[in-house]
């Protein structure tokens, strides 16, 4: 079979082998996509020397330098030319072994690929040797070896990574987006050896040193005392496979997977299966919506287990994922029934109902798939249809929706056939009039005119023309919406300041995070510093948060935000105004006073787009009393 580019050339074969540091590149891509990918490979290969300390040092996040130095068994000069070569490892020998792969960094392409693209300096030197040796490598260039006087261990220096390679350089993104991924993957090592020593810098600022102690005390390290304080212990054994770790309370669920942790003897992994298995022991506890907290290792013989189908080994294919599965669920069910916060057989009776669920397993709105809440297996994908991005802000800015469209909710619809056709048998199908639509916008009901609370959800108002009914949460997002969208494009700032700071602790992920929106967070009404320990010291907020919740506005905003940067196709500020506007909104079930409702009324109907809520959910609907005589048979 030949190529279909096979043509007849003057020069007559067309295949060749081609050039080794084009392959290397090649290769290269393959297992280092970016900064953090060089990370995780160095820190592995530190682990799987037997080190006790590691420190790792990142400028530029990660594209101008990388230094890992570890106090690891060391190598000799023979080791170190030969560790850039290509497939060359020192963990696998033979066919066995790669059957029962237990390290970290077992490719043997990591050095070799990140030497195809930086320039990469080594130095290192064994315990009972005299002196070390340094190689320097280059790209197209030999290697040069010498004696240099190094401290037991090995050192790894990477410089200018992907000089070489502008079109790979060209798609990284930002520094403090590459170095999020570097420290959320700091995150994972630090909590899959808490045996070993991690010390983390970003140039000369300390971001953690965490020494070696138990999973609890690590924990306690890089989440602070009051995430320690609310985990529960995991301890689980069967059959050829153990869970252990820890669980955080209910309280320390999440809206994005930040907190959650998942280890296969003691390698970090991704595993969607496993996630929902967790997940499925909080359902009754947590909101849909939110995301438990976890710490655990799955302890498994490693010939059961083949961890070599993801180039950056992150996913992992298991010889009994339903064991795997059981195994998981069973663990932190268990651990929540010791601790009372859930009854022991409750979720039986409905898995055996419904043994079927549909789960969200990515970062698109529509990327489902349909699980089985037994077993944990995927059946088959499950697309959802969905709007086009776009399609709803072009209509919003008009204020007016077609009459065809459905409004969006996270992958679902809001209002669906079966819903409109009963809703126009009961009330008809009339479009509003402008007339109407300049009632809703611009005139407020007297104030002699009669306002109430239904269940402290909805707000009925009685228009000259009817009656409109508001929903109260719905409503309150629009107007937050809006005004903090206005705050950021500095149409006009609204800050408190507090009288005592508040003060919030942040994963380096987090930390990340706000840096890389510290300013619109800042023109939103906060004002925070943080320290080098990645805690927020609180000295103002926006005006439109509570009282007493100023740490907790603080970061359920930056939790929320790190969801809609995945979830919705919107800019940042967009994001971040939606963010606010869903957190500090008045909330389902709150009672409102008179002059509150009447408040946020006029609020409402002087934002510009006062009928959605920012996701696309329906905040106005406007019944006339001619309507209403209708369905009652009167004439007049």
């Amino acid at each position: 079979m030949t190529d279909s580019t096979d043509t007849a050339s003057p020069d007559g074969d067309i295949i060749h082998l081609l050039p080794e540091f084009l392959a290397n590149q090649i290769a290269a891509g393959e297992v280092v996509q970016r900064p953090e990918s060089a990370v995780k490979e160095l820190v592995e290969n530190a682990c799987d020397a037997g080190a006790t300390s590691v420190t790792v040092v990142v400028r530029g996040a990660g594209k101008s330098l990388i230094h890992i130095i570890d106090n690891g068994r060391g190598m000799s000069r023979a080791d170190v030319a030969m560790s850039v070569k290509r497939h060359a490892t020192s963990k696998i020998r033979t066919p066995e072994d790669l059957e029962r792969i237990a390290t970290l960094g077992f490719r043997g392409e990591a050095l070799a690929s990140i030497a195809a693209v930086a320039l990469l300096e080594i130095r290192s030197r064994r315990t009972d040797d005299d002196a070390g040796w340094k190689l320097l490598s280059e790209p197209l260039k030999p290697e040069t070896i010498e004696p240099y006087s190094a401290e037991t261990g090995t050192q790894v220096i990477v410089r200018n990574l992907f000089y070489n390679v502008p079109a790979r350089k060209k798609f990284l993104k930002s520094d403090l987006t590459e170095f999020r991924y570097i420290s959320e993957t700091m995150l994972k090592l630090a909590l899959s050896r808490p045996d070993i020593r991690f010390v983390f810098y970003d140039g000369d600022t300390l971001i953690f040193d965490a020494p070696p102690s138990d999973i609890r005390g690590r924990v306690e390290s890089l989440f602070g005392e009051q995430t320690a304080a609310g985990i529960i212990p995991v301890d689980y054994s069967a059959t050829n496979i153990g869970v252990s770790g820890y669980v955080g309370q209910p309280h320390l669920a999440k809206q994005s997977r930040a907190g959650q942790f998942l280890f296969l003897n003691n390698r970090p992994i991704v595993s969607r299966s496993l996630s929902h298995a967790v997940f499925l022991s909080f359902e009754h506890l947590i909101d849909k919506n939110n995301h438990p907290f976890y710490v655990l290792n799955l302890t498994l013989d490693p010939s059961k287990v083949d961890v070599n189908v993801h180039p950056q080994k992150h996913e992992v294919k298991f010889d009994d994922e339903r064991g795997a599965y059981n195994a998981i669920h069973a663990a932190v069910s268990e651990a929540l029934s010791r601790t009372n916060l859930i009854p022991e057989l409750q979720f039986r009776n409905q898995t055996a109902e419904q043994p079927f669920e549909k789960v969200q397993i990515g970062a698109a709105r529509n990327d489902y798939a349909v699980v089985n809440r037994i077993t944990g297996e995927i059946i088959e994908p499950a697309r959802n249809e969905t709007h086009p991005p776009g399609k709803f802000q072009n209509h919003e800015k008009s204020g007016n929706l077609p009459e065809s469209y459905h409004l969006p909710d996270f992958g679902r619809n809001v209002v669906g056939k079966q819903e409109q056709t009963a809703f126009d048998t009961l009330f008809g199908h009339d479009a509003p009039s402008n007339e109407q639509e300049q009632i809703l916008s611009s005139e407020l009901p007297p104030e002699s005119m009669p306002m109430w609370q239904l269940h402290n959800k909805y707000i009925f108002v009685q228009s000259p023309k009817g009656v409109i009914i508001i929903d109260q949460h719905n409503a309150h997002e629009r107007v937050l919406y809006e005004r903090a969208l206005r705050r950021m494009n500095k149409e006009f700032r609204a800050s408190q300041e507090l009288l005592f700071p508040a003060k919030a602790s942040f994963s380096t992920g987090e930390t990340a995070l706000i840096t890389e929106i510290d300013e619109d967070l800042r023109a939103l009404g906060y004002d925070f510093d943080i320290t080098p320990n990645g805690e927020a010291i609180i000295k103002g907020v926006p005006s439109d948060v509570r009282a007493g919740t100023e740490e907790k506005s603080l970061r359920e905003v930056i939790e929320q935000y790190e969801e809609y940067s995945r979830i919705r196709h919107s800019d940042k500020r967009d994001n971040l105004a939606a963010s606010f506007a869903c957190k500090s909104a008045v909330k389902t079930g709150e009672y409102l006073e008179r002059d509150e409702m009447r408040k946020l009324a006029a609020d409402l109907f002087a934002c510009d787009t006062p009928y959605v809520c920012p996701h696309g959910r329906p905040v106005i609907l406007d019944f006339s009393l001619t309507e209403f005589d209708r369905r009652f048979g009167r004439t007049s």
